[in-house]
């Protein structure tokens, strides 16, 4: 147990190690940006879910004013259509029979018609009428109406009265006792609504703050709060003179409380830790080799260098080399046996070889059909090779450039003895249509012997080590005279890559006679520009530049 925890410790260790991990001033950054938002996310919530509770609480206030409405008219109707003496006995009795039918109705009773109540169920008949304020507000549902007597009947008793043909009604103070509220900082103001004139306030709010509530046009909802603004929702049923604004006074930020403040910055700072790191695995893997690769081939990014073959006892040059190579914008210099290998191994290479094909054949095709000897050398993977279409896609594009198939030599790397079967198969097919096959780092993998006698190349390639070797007396040296013993009587030309001296040269021409070679002897890889100078020159031919590398 303890073996796969430590072994799984070292696989996170190397996973952490590879990531770029964000600095301190990035992370400060992205925490306080984020605690910011939380914040802001949960005010928005608790403002939402008191909107909501606002908008219940709103909603009572007005159904039950509705319902009261509905009493009052209706215990006026049935007043007015009772036929008894105004004030009789009788008459009071009926009005007491119609009082207790509702529960939202305190008192009802005869008015004058200057406005002076005369008796009530309630009271009886006043010894002397009383007299109502003598400014009454026009009312959808009632005649007149009197929102904020006081001292009507008992002294400092406020009350509301409503008046149609000659009765009254008194609505019941305990109408809105039952409503529940969410909050005790909420409340609510009832007012009419073409006139602004408040009838009634309810809970804890202040003369002052309904006054503030029935001057907004519409909703007031406090996305960005301050300390003294209100949460305001009003409603103006259709049909009826009055209005209801419920009233919010402590909001979002202002009504957290201090687990709530915490929890809020505790959100902040885990997805302010969690964006920070994403966003540093996101940036390590937008750098990653195979992103970039992908992102390279899709912008066409990949080039072809191009490094001379020379014929070695002559100095010319017979052919190039296609060597690709790429410079990345984040990675910087990606060597080929780096990217190559993660094309193969991510389903790429073909992808990656058509577009370089294309540019070889582009860069080379008027020397290939100026010197029908001058070849051309591509590098190409197994898979390529393999790949059905793929030699399709070739034929189509030496065709429709003119180029005898010939003159173009695939390079194939031996990178495993269980891909013997596959590339015999492959070759064959490039053979028969014409095209020359080159085994390229011979010697250096497997079972080299058995691929000569089952391939059969146009061209074997000796990798530079075997050339370091030359004059050492080493184990390398002397598998370079057993390779030249191997070839000597077979129809194949022999190239030695990595050629940096004439002695190396001399040694290799007095072995083979025809031999190829190519290094930094005669040039690096340079651009198909440079390559059209070195064949109009031939400089390697000449004689200046023989006496420049024996100096």
């Amino acid at each position: 147990m303890l073996g796969y925890f430590r072994k799984q410790s070292i696989i996170l260790d190397m996973i952490l190690s590879s990531v770029l991990l964000p600095s301190w001033q990035k992370l400060t950054v992205y925490l306080l940006v984020s605690i910011g938002i939380s914040l802001y996310a949960h005010h928005a919530l608790y403002l939402y879910q008191e909107q909501r509770s606002l908008q219940n609480y709103l909603e009572g206030v007005i159904d039950r004013t509705k319902q009261s409405v509905f009493q009052m008219r209706t215990s006026l109707n049935l007043a007015m259509t009772n036929d008894q003496i105004a004030c009789s006995e009788d008459d009071l009795n009926s009005l007491r029979e119609t009082l207790l039918k509702y529960t939202y109705v305190e008192d009802l009773g005869r008015i004058s018609a200057d406005h002076k109540l005369l008796c009530s169920a309630l009271w009886g008949t006043f010894t002397s009428p009383l007299e109502l304020p003598a400014q009454g507000h026009q009312d959808s549902h009632f005649s007149l109406s009197w929102p904020d007597t006081t001292g009507l009947f008992v002294t400092g008793l406020q009350r509301a009265v409503f008046s149609s043909g000659d009765a009254f009604v008194v609505p019941s103070p305990a109408t809105f006792a039952d409503l529940t509220r969410y909050a005790r900082k909420t409340g609510s103001v009832l007012y009419y609504s073409n006139e602004q004139h408040i009838y009634q306030t309810f809970d804890d709010i202040t003369f002052e703050e309904a006054q503030k509530a029935m001057s907004y046009s519409k909703d007031n909802v406090p996305l960005f709060p301050t300390a003294n603004n209100l949460l305001t929702l009003t409603i103006c049923p259709a049909g009826f003179s009055f209005c209801a604004a419920a009233i919010d006074k402590q909001t979002g930020y202002f009504d957290m409380s201090v687990k709530q403040w915490l929890w809020s910055i505790l959100v902040g700072v885990f997805f302010g830790l969690f964006t920070a790191f994403s966003w540093a695995i996101f940036k390590s893997n937008r750098r990653s080799l195979i992103y970039r690769l992908k992102y390279a081939l899709k912008n066409d990014l990949i080039y072809s260098l191009y490094q001379p073959k020379v014929q070695l006892n002559t100095g010319k040059i017979i052919g190039v080399e296609a060597l690709a190579r790429w410079q990345d914008q984040e990675l910087g210099t990606v060597t080929p046996d780096k990217f190559i290998a993660c094309a193969e191994q991510n389903k790429l290479i073909t992808s990656l070889t058509q577009q370089l094909v294309v540019k070889n054949l582009d860069d080379m095709h008027r020397y290939l059909q100026a010197d029908s000897e001058f070849t051309l050398s591509i590098n190409l993977s197994i898979q390529d090779l393999s790949n059905q279409s793929f030699l399709h896609f070739i034929e189509k594009q030496i065709k429709n450039r003119g180029i005898n198939p010939e003159q173009i030599i695939f390079e194939v790397t031996e990178r495993s003895a269980a891909q013997n079967d596959v590339l015999k198969q492959a070759t064959k097919r490039f053979i028969r249509k014409g095209y020359q096959i080159s085994l390229d780092d011979f010697g250096t993998g497997f079972s080299n012997l058995s691929w000569l006698t089952a391939f059969e190349p146009n061209e074997i390639k000796i990798d530079r080590m075997f050339i370091q070797s030359i004059g050492t007396q080493t184990v390398n040296q002397i598998t370079l005279d057993s390779i030249f013993q191997l070839v000597r009587n077979l129809n194949v030309k022999l190239v030695f890559e990595g050629i940096e001296s004439l002695e190396e040269v001399d040694y290799l021409t007095q072995h083979t006679p025809n031999a190829i070679g190519q290094g930094w002897l005669y040039s690096k890889a340079v651009d198909a520009k440079t390559i059209g100078k070195q064949l109009k020159n031939q400089p390697f031919t000449s004689s200046a530049f023989l006496a420049h590398n024996v100096d």
